[in-house]
């Protein structure tokens, strides 16, 4: 069954390898930082864009993010049985609102850095862009370790999906 279209899965992987460049490898402020920092944006707001559009999960609209729709996924995590015919949860897509807002957040500070902070000299945008990054950072540990025990724990494959676009339904 299709769960997510390439477009999703090509915007997910690339800003994970833009995050995992810019955090760990590359000097930050420098020309290649700034670059993939304004493709992180682009590719957030190309998303954001394209989830108003298609149906599917990849919809933004398919974002059930509710006191019902959270407590009945709490109740589908405490029976060990997560529907297999949907795409994020409602605290997956609570994680993934939170994802692109920092996203958008590094991209406007990391610009205003290079065209306002010169001017004034203003250390404030450097402290919220860092702390920016460094809560995508922890934000991005705690994805990782849901994904893994939700995967465990629900009996549903989530990494193959993001990979191929398809999710096995259970038997």
């Amino acid at each position: 069954m299709k769960i997510w279209d390439p477009l999703v899965r090509i915007v997910h992987w690339s800003l994970v390898g833009i995050f995992i460049t810019n955090y760990f490898i590359i000097e930050a402020g420098g020309t290649w930082h700034q670059w993939l920092g304004y493709s992180a944006g682009v590719l957030v707001l190309l998303r954001l864009i394209w989830g108003l559009f298609p149906s599917g999960y990849a919809r933004i609209r398919a974002a059930a993010i509710n006191r019902a729709a959270i407590s009945a996924h709490i109740t589908h995590l405490k029976e060990r049985h997560i529907p297999t015919e949907s795409g994020h949860n409602p605290i997956g897509w609570l994680m993934v609102f939170a994802t692109w807002l920092l996203f958008i957040a590094l991209a406007v500070t990391g610009f205003m850095l290079e065209e306002i902070d010169a001017l004034f000299g203003n250390s404030l945008l450097q402290d919220i862009h860092a702390l920016a990054a460094n809560t995508l950072y922890a934000i991005a540990i705690i994805h990782i370790i849901a994904v893994i025990v939700v995967s465990w724990w629900g009996r549903i494959p989530l990494i193959p999906p993001m990979i191929t676009g398809q999710r096995k339904k259970r038997d």
